[in-house]
């Protein structure tokens, strides 16, 4: 009897084990998701904000646009990994050998060419805007077109095309602050949150930072392409000739908002950081 009774009580558990399973994991299943959605969403290296992996997520902008979003890869690539304080950072694939754009600052000491607004100064020209209509322009130089977006210079390195690119999917996007931090795409960005969807949708920075990070970030310094200034309280990104900002410090238009806006160079008080290559 007893072993009948063993025997009982191990059929009845394999009749009901599978039912018992599968109605487990109806019921663990959508918190499951949830946390992991919740995961992806502040799983950044630096900080916990917005990663790399989120660029697989549906984004809410109109991929081609008119804004040169071919130059944005769907899927982001491994990002490179900048050096410390010490200036020594790995060279990013992509960004060539040739000069930055030329009339548009002095160039960062040691450079080959003038990098791109590290005076503060700009060619006039470039501020008058070009019709919507032109996603790239000749030269070194971007240039702001009449829907606010940014003219690509065919000259550019891949790299550089890339942050243009994706910087003109967030431009016109209104300040939020805590923007692109939580999640990478955002009903809008504060500061450090717009120069981070630029990089990290570009393939050059794997997660959200503050802007006190970005003035530790990289190589000390301006570079060619690409300038980076940064303090506790702000950060701006300087590129090919066009500013990147929130802030409409300098900026004959005014207006709010993530903004392509003429170049000021390093404000008082301002890191300035670059990428090896950049």
């Amino acid at each position: 009897m007893p072993r009948r009774g063993t025997a009982d009580g191990r059929g009845v558990t394999r009749r009901f084990a599978i039912p018992l399973a599968l109605l487990a994991t109806l019921a663990i299943s959508p918190a499951a998701a949830s946390a992991d959605r919740h995961h992806r969403g502040h799983g950044g290296p630096w900080g916990g904000g917005a990663s790399a992996t989120t660029v697989a997520e549906i984004d809410t902008d109109d991929p081609t646009g008119g804004a040169g979003a071919d130059e944005v890869p769907t899927t982001v690539p491994a990002p490179s990994t900048p050096g410390g304080d010490s200036g020594v950072g790995q060279t990013v694939p992509g960004s060539g050998t040739g000069r930055g754009p030329s009339g548009s600052g002095t160039g960062a000491p040691g450079t080959d060419g003038g990098g791109p607004g590290t005076t503060g100064t700009t060619d006039p020209s470039v501020l008058v805007p070009v019709p919507s209509s032109r996603r790239t322009v000749r030269g070194k130089v971007a240039r702001i077109r009449t829907d606010g977006r940014a003219a690509i210079p065919r000259s550019a390195p891949k790299a550089v095309k890339r942050v243009l690119a994706a910087a003109n999917l967030i431009v016109g996007k209104p300040y939020k602050w805590g923007g692109g931090h939580a999640r990478l795409f955002d009903k809008g960005y504060d500061c450090s949150g717009a120069v981070g969807y630029a990089l990290i949708r570009a393939g050059l920075l794997q997660g959200s930072m503050v802007s006190g990070t970005f003035a530790r970030w990289a190589s000390a310094g301006a570079g060619r392409w690409i300038s980076i200034h940064a303090n506790d309280g702000h950060v701006y990104m300087e590129v090919a000739g066009l500013r990147l900002d929130t802030s409409a410090v300098g900026d004959p238009a005014g207006g709010s908002g993530v903004r392509w806006r003429p170049v000021i160079g390093r404000r008082t008080g301002f890191h300035t950081r670059h990428l090896v290559g950049l």
